[in-house]
């Protein structure tokens, strides 16, 4: 077994189907912004259509160290910032798309069992607070990781790489 590096890598992935989704993330008021440029590099992994910032998301260009974690992937990933989720969502709403919250709610359902549409917008909240009522309101569903240890939840760039891999089977 070898390492596969430059050209036999991207020879390696070519072979590889893609997802075929149509795939929006919303990042509402993420405080850190190692976790911004973080899901900027996830969201070109993914292939993710656009994201979108919203609150107190830091928005590009990082600095020298967040690029680090970003990979410079903030110049290939289209993103938009706008003061917050509710236009984005309602615009979102009408073309079509699937509004699912990273959240544990009532309603919410575990991601693996959830059935995931074609178009899709996934948000992800506060570090600390999570997603705020006003944009709970307009969800047209919650998904949330199950979590067995004594910890409550993960570190948000974590969670929404594992829910965003699993949309995009």
């Amino acid at each position: 077994m070898k390492q596969l590096r430059g050209l036999e890598l991207k020879k390696f992935y070519k072979q590889h189907e893609r997802h075929g989704k149509d795939i929006v993330l919303i990042l509402e008021n993420i405080q850190y912004a190692r976790n911004v440029a973080s899901m900027f590099r996830t969201a070109d992994a993914i292939q993710i259509s656009k994201i979108y910032l919203t609150g107190i998301s830091h928005t590009p260009p990082f600095g020298k160290d967040l690029v680090k974690a970003s990979r410079s992937k903030e110049k290939s990933v289209q993103w938009e910032y706008q003061d917050n989720s509710g236009k984005i969502i309602n615009k979102l709403k009408r073309q079509g798309y699937q509004i699912i919250g990273l959240e544990i709610t009532d309603e919410a359902v575990d991601y693996r069992d959830f059935s995931y549409s074609d178009k899709i917008c996934l948000v992800l909240g506060n570090e600390t607070y999570g997603i705020v009522k006003n944009t709970l309101a307009k969800l047209d569903h919650a998904i949330f990781l199950p979590m067995w240890g004594k910890g409550a939840s993960l570190n948000v760039t974590i969670s929404g790489s594992i829910a965003l891999y699993k949309i995009a089977e």
